[in-house]
């Protein structure tokens, strides 16, 4: 190798190794960022405060009682005063409550009222001879033997229950209620009478052009009623004494149900309960469920319409608890010299009451601090593992810069024993130049 060409690679090899040198830097440099980066970490999770679970002993309280023979009284807060009123000295302000058994109305939404209108129905069937029969589109006029003509047009989905009435008497079979035509009219006590009559009989007699017999159903519809499931609705009676009772307190409670009439009022009982109704909801929740599209024909239909009614506002009266808070001056006394009180005289009495001592522990509180530990509990492992991924990924990026700064070692190491060896190659060449001109 030349003297040119030896200087020539030992300059690349310095160079070479001032990069490698260079980049070694870099890499303590940031494996000194990765260094604070994980103190911070650290002394983040040094800085958490591990949630400590709630002792049920410190939701316990000593909890003063007394009774009167009617109510029994639990004292909530005692505020100590100096106070005289009338002569009599007081040192507490007492706060306690007691409950109490209120009569009230209350509302309620029968989200599947199942609500039918049962009517009761006067039937009858009859033959009648001599009967002709013209039809003009879907109508069927029929002449009797006295000249008298009526109309009889085909049934609809609204005469459904009347004619399920007369099949289940007997008086007229059907698949579908168009399969029967009916005549509207009214007797002599000025009754409205329905006929019924099937379209094939009336067609048979339409197109043979002659005078023959014809059999009808007749009914009257009665009085009717309201069924809710099972429940049979009857009309509100004020004579009863528990209904009234009832009721009253129910337009007391609720103001818009005083304007409704008596009349318009049915009563039901479900589950023990005495349930009263408006009939304007009744016939709300049959409508609802009627303009639902049901095919009343097949006989494969499972549903009905009751099955897509609107929810009921019932209404019902009971006895409820409700919780009376009273503030006022006693006077407590403590005889035994334990520090615990025996007797409370309360201004608003003419004696005094002996006083109870118990522990009360505070259920809601002590739940709603254990509910409190489980989302700190929760939120407290979150963060730690959070931290620890950090560190994890911290420590692969630390690992894997220390794995190239010991190949940058190496390759130092390499290029200086290269360089040593250039050198000496460089420092002969020199010699042998020199000697040469001796």
């Amino acid at each position: 190798m030349g003297m040119a060409a030896s200087q020539a690679r030992y300059l690349g090899l310095t160079a070479r190794k001032t990069n490698v040198e260079y980049e070694g830097q870099q890499i303590n440099q940031a494996r000194t960022a990765l260094a604070n980066q994980s103190a911070e970490l650290w002394n983040k999770m040094l800085n958490m405060s591990v949630p400590i679970a709630p002792n049920k002993t410190d939701y316990v309280e000593q909890q003063y009682a007394f009774t009167d023979g009617s109510n029994e009284y639990e004292i909530d807060d005692l505020q100590r005063v100096d106070k005289e009123i009338d002569g009599q000295k007081y040192n507490y302000q007492v706060t306690y409550h007691y409950n109490q058994d209120v009569y009230k109305g209350i509302q309620e939404r029968n989200s599947n009222p199942q609500v039918q209108k049962v009517t009761t129905y006067t039937t009858n069937s009859t033959t009648e001879n001599n009967i002709s029969v013209t039809k003009q589109g879907d109508t069927y006029n029929v002449t009797d033997s006295t000249g008298t003509t009526a109309q009889f047009k085909t049934c609809t989905e609204k005469d459904l229950d009347e004619l399920k009435v007369l099949a289940q008497k007997g008086l007229i079979t059907f698949d579908n209620v168009n399969q029967i035509s009916k005549c509207e009219a009214e007797n002599e006590q000025g009754q409205k009478v329905n006929f019924f009559c099937k379209n094939e009989d009336l067609e048979k007699l339409a197109q043979s052009g002659k005078a023959g017999e014809l059999k009808y159903a007749t009914s009257i519809a009665g009085d009717y009623q309201y069924k809710l499931g099972n429940a049979t609705a009857e009309k509100y009676d004020s004579t009863d004494k528990i209904q009234k009772q009832a009721l009253d307190q129910i337009r007391h409670d609720y103001p818009e149900l005083a304007t409704v009439a008596d009349s318009d009022i049915w009563v039901f009982e479900r589950n023990g309960k005495m349930y009263f109704s408006i009939e304007k909801d009744l016939q709300t929740c049959l409508n609802s469920g009627n303009s639902n599209k049901v095919d009343v024909n097949n006989k494969y239909q499972i549903s009905s319409p009751i099955d897509f009614q609107k929810p009921l506002n019932q209404y019902y009266a009971r006895n409820v608890q409700e919780k009376v808070t009273n503030t006022e001056y006693a006077r407590l006394d403590d005889k035994s010299g334990t520090n615990r009180y025996q007797n409370i005289k309360l201004e608003s009495m003419d004696t005094k009451l002996a006083l109870n001592s118990q522990e009360k522990a505070d259920d809601k509180a002590y739940e709603d601090a254990m509910q409190q530990y489980n989302y700190n509990i929760v939120k407290y492992e979150k963060r730690l593992a959070e931290i620890n991924a950090k560190t994890s990924k911290i420590q692969v990026e630390d690992r894997t810069l220390e794995l190239r700064l010991r190949q940058l070692d190496t390759e130092q190491k390499a290029l200086t024993t290269e360089m040593e060896s250039v050198k000496s190659v460089i420092q002969k060449n020199i010699e042998t130049v020199f000697k040469t001109f001796q």
